[in-house]
């Protein structure tokens, strides 16, 4: 395997035998706790601690794409490359590949396919490789972009046990975004403080920077922190670290002690150490309002680091938080990952208009970043839920954010921008305070020690199958959304010169319309592919055109809308055509028959003859289809019910008889406000 290139493969043999301090019960049981004594009020406020832990260069499809319930390797919405092919189905070289799992590569270098799986070497991942594979928005530049087919590779339920019952028991967020499509030091920098300066775009870890770091805003507002940490022995993941005034401050100075310092070393283990000092602190009841918490390499999950280790770490401070049942019922445990280590995820990460300020450099985005796992372990996200709202790792922070002001402590981020403020959620949406699920969750898997020094030197994993993986069956229950995306071609301009306009409407209208909702129009063909970025406000429209016409397809369109949440419209047809007089229009409303909101179809025809247009369930439904015969001139209307019976999920392709080049295709969820099943 390649070695290590951005920090050193340093401390092969640190916390080798970690586990010592907090064992697991015989054969992995859980270790029951009782329901908090502490009055509950049903709010954010019930919350007395926040612990984040940020784990190394994971992508959400290389760890989570298989996973039930989730937007992974089943997702029916992702972009469609040029040429027609989808997402998961990139070039490589002069062929294609699938992803594929990591732990299917046979046995070498007298090991395992599952210990190679485990041992994967790590990938670039700098601004130049991360904007390169995601190639202005069109992802379909990963093998060549990252420069390896292991950026395919991923990883499933045989592989990571452990992360994926945590999945099943609590609730994972499968729109959660890494802040910037660059390195770990800058997405580090991000989540420590709101923002990063031009400085990161080479991808290199920060170093002396000067605007404040939240640890500050929380020390003026009275709110205790610490980061767990082994300063000699933390792989330069401490965000702290990189700022001027945390690493001038001395020893007694709070941005010291609580910020640079190290827990007491009493095992020579640097996990073990992490977790009995937050054991200590959780039984004696000085456990931090807010804490970080940094591993060190070995258990940090960065490729060549196993994930069985990270797994092992991820339970040992779980287990140390549970020591005291009253602290780990009234504590928010979130599991993140900083990037994706050019491991490939399919989901256009959202981006901002051009010029949108604090969000771009020399005229490049600096993101939003790919899909990392998001994990959030609480009494208040039990039960195994999906949150399908974007968040990036600014939201960790708006969270705080939102959570200090209600307490009557607020401390305020000012550095992050506007933009994001908008896109991103506050993670609040997540949690049920009013429904809270108390003590440990039962049957998570044992966990283990692999060790670092197993992984070198070994042969990279190989793909030995070239095929879509299936993705687990089954859903999982879904939290509401705060935007109700919406979008139709909303009309056909015919100007002088073979010029042809096709304008797009789109709306982010409803009653649980409270946030901003990102498009992107993605053309698939006869015209430069890049897509264009949108942000339409709570209650707003936008509008915008693309040139089909001469220079641009000469009539011809294949164009693709995206936004939150698996929504989707794709408009296909040719403008010199019979289709050029036929449309669509869909919208949402109240269902007659049962009163809850389905999506209407409006056919129109401004051509001098009938025509028949057919309505097909796509997906999710299996009755149909429908026809509707609209004579010229004329239009009709009707709906189909998708709160009512498909959980608020839709899925219908419409032709007509007129044109066989002409098709529409509506895909979404129909926001009610209310938690929903997963699609």
């Amino acid at each position: 395997m390649t070695p290590i290139s951005r920090r050193g493969f340093v401390a092969l043999g640190a916390g080798v035998a970690a586990g010592a301090v907090l064992p697991q019960e015989a054969g992995g049981a859980t270790i029951a706790t009782t329901a908090s004594a502490t009055t509950t009020t049903g709010t954010v406020k019930d919350v007395k601690h926040v612990v984040i832990l940020m784990q190394e260069n994971r992508s959400f499809d290389h760890y989570f794409g298989r996973l039930k319930g989730v937007r992974g390797f089943g997702d029916r919405s992702g972009i469609t490359l040029a040429g027609g092919q989808p997402v998961f189905n990139q070039p490589n070289g002069l062929g294609r590949q699938h992803p594929w799992k990591l732990s299917s590569t046979p046995a070498a270098g007298g090991v395992d396919g599952e210990t190679l799986a485990q041992c994967n070497g790590d990938l670039p991942h700098s601004w130049s490789s991360q904007h390169s594979a995601w190639n202005k928005g069109r992802l379909d530049n990963w093998v060549s972009g990252v420069g390896n087919v292991r950026t395919l590779g991923y990883l499933d339920r045989t592989d990571i046990p452990f992360h994926y019952a945590l999945a099943d028991n609590y609730t994972i967020c499968d729109a959660y975004f890494s802040a910037t499509l660059s390195a770990t030091g800058p997405n580090r920098t991000y989540l420590w403080s709101g923002k990063v300066d031009s400085s990161s775009s080479d991808g290199g870890d920060e170093s002396g920077l000067t605007w404040e770091a939240y640890a500050e805003a929380l020390q003026r507002a009275g709110v205790s922190w610490k980061v767990y940490q082994n300063a000699g022995d933390n792989y330069g993941d401490n965000g702290l670290a990189y700022f001027k005034k945390f690493t001038d401050a001395k020893a007694g100075d709070p941005l010291h002690d609580r910020g640079m310092g190290s827990v007491p070393a009493v095992t020579g283990s640097t996990p073990d150490d992490i977790a009995a000092a937050i054991k200590a602190d959780a039984l004696a009841g000085t456990l931090p309002q807010v804490s970080w918490v940094v591993a060190n390499q070995a258990f940090s999950e960065h490729p060549y680091a196993p994930p069985g280790d990270g797994a092992h770490f991820v339970d040992l401070v779980y287990r140390a938080l549970a020591a005291d049942p009253d602290t780990f019922n009234s504590t928010v445990l979130f599991l993140n990952y900083d990037e994706n280590d050019g491991f490939f995820d399919h989901v256009p990460p959202p981006a901002p208009p051009a010029g949108t300020a604090g969000e771009f450099l020399n005229g490049t985005p600096y993101g939003l970043g790919f899909r990392v796992p998001m994990l959030v372990m609480s009494p208040w996200t039990r039960g195994g839920w999906v949150s399908s709202e974007v968040f990036d790792h600014t939201s960790v922070l708006r969270f705080l954010e939102t959570w200090t002001t209600a307490i009557g402590k607020p401390a305020s981020c000012p550095n992050i921008s506007a933009w994001r403020r908008k896109v991103t959620g506050d993670l609040t949406g997540v949690f049920d305070f009013a429904n809270p699920v108390y003590g440990m969750a039962s049957g998570l898997p044992a966990t283990k020690v692999i060790g670092i020094s197993t992984c070198g030197p070994l042969p990279n994993p190989a793909p030995q199958t070239n095929a879509l993986p299936a993705q687990e069956t089954g859903t999982r229950p879904a939290r509401a959304l705060p935007y109700q995306p919406n979008g139709n071609l909303d009309r056909l301009e015919f100007g002088t010169s073979g010029k042809i306009l096709a304008w797009f409407g789109m709306a982010n209208q409803g009653s649980p319309a409270r946030s901003a909702a990102h498009f992107s129009i993605h053309p698939n063909a006869y015209r430069s592919t890049e897509p264009w970025q949108y942000t339409v406000d709570p209650g707003g429209m936008a509008a915008d055109f693309f040139n089909i016409g001469t220079g641009y397809g000469a009539g011809k369109y294949d164009i693709t809308m995206v936004g939150p949440n698996r929504f989707q419209r794709r408009f296909t047809g040719d403008a010199t055509k019979a289709g050029k007089s036929i449309e669509v229009a869909a919208r949402y409303a109240a269902a007659p028959d049962t009163g809850k909101q389905a999506i209407w179809f409006k056919l129109a025809n401004t051509s001098s003859a009938t025509v028949t247009f057919t309505v097909k369930a796509t997906n999710y439904r299996a009755d149909g289809p429908w026809t509707y015969s609209v004579p010229a001139g004329g239009s009709t209307e009707d709906y189909f019910n998708a709160v009512a019976g498909q959980n608020g999920w839709y899925d219908f392709t419409i032709t007509a008889d007129s044109d066989t080049t002409w098709s529409r295709r509506y895909t979404g969820h129909i926001e009610t406000g209310i938690s929903s099943i997963s699609g």
